[in-house]
């Protein structure tokens, strides 16, 4: 090819750049709008449909994640007791950590807002050892049958040894009276260890860019708030605040990573002070 004619093939390629750096901008804003201003039942339907109809969540699905990632199989050696024991899961999706849990030997209770997944994990569950209901953080103690919509509470249930909150779920809690709240709730029916990862601020995600600052000054943005079409809307928490959300739901923190380094995941683990 003649020298000239590549050169400004490549230029035109490089050119191209501007649709990319044009998206980044356009996806920043519409984190901004969505998370401020999208109402709580509208960010709950985007949530369902969207995790809903992803394959990675769904047991019946050729690739679902099914395994425990490295650092929960190191958290939960650390704090949970040993088999049996009755084990709690919220925002349990599909149901990757509670079949991994079963099949060590646990008795599980999970629960999932997402009515098609919740309907997946029920499908999966010959063995009776995972037991699936509808339910969100925000309408504990209570959850709901997938068969017949009838009503469970988690107060009239046995205790549980230990309680996850599937992995990041935490962070998809919008408010922090609701965040309180489903520590309070999960703790309060669980004799042992709460662990919860979650998605960490950092320095560079709380200064974003130029047009979130711009948001920010016009009172559009939550703040810490944020919204991807991937995960929906996501709360950025910093060490300060989960500590304070666990001193107002009533627990101790006995443990906390705030590893997010490649392959790792920043988690705390919570415990009452007293059990039932």
């Amino acid at each position: 090819m003649n020298r000239h004619i590549a050169r400004i093939a490549a230029r035109a390629i490089r050119a191209t750049s501007l649709v990319d750096t044009a998206y980044r901008r356009f996806d920043s804003l519409r984190s901004s709008l969505v998370a401020r201003l999208a109402p709580d039942a509208v960010l709950d339907a985007f949530n369902d449909l969207t995790y809903g109809r992803t394959d990675v969540y769904r047991p019946d699905a050729p690739n679902y994640r099914s395994e425990l990632f490295n650092w929960e199989q190191e958290a939960i050696a650390r704090v949970f007791p040993a088999p049996p024991g009755r084990m709690l899961i919220g925002g349990a999706g599909g149901g990757r950590e509670a079949f991994a849990l079963a099949a060590r030997g646990y008795d599980v209770v999970a629960f999932e807002p997402s009515t098609q997944l919740t309907a997946s994990m029920v499908a999966h569950a010959a063995d009776g050892q995972v037991r699936a209901f509808i339910g969100r953080y925000e309408e504990l103690p209570r959850l709901r049958q997938i068969d017949d919509g009838g009503e469970v509470n988690l107060r009239d249930l046995p205790p549980f040894d230990a309680a996850l909150l599937g992995w990041t779920s935490y962070s998809h809690v919008r408010h922090r009276a609701s965040r309180v709240l489903a520590l309070r709730e999960m703790a309060a029916v669980t004799n042992g260890p709460l662990l919860a990862s979650f998605y960490l601020a950092t320095g560079k995600s709380a200064e974003g860019s130029a047009l979130r600052k711009l948001a920010t000054r016009l009172g559009l943005t939550g703040g810490r708030d944020h919204f991807t079409t991937h995960v929906g809307f996501y709360h950025l928490s910093t060490p300060t605040e989960l500590r304070s959300e666990a001193a107002e739901a009533g627990l101790t923190i006995i443990h906390e990573c705030y590893d997010s380094s490649d392959g790792r995941w920043p988690y705390i683990v919570l415990r009452r002070a007293e059990t039932r």
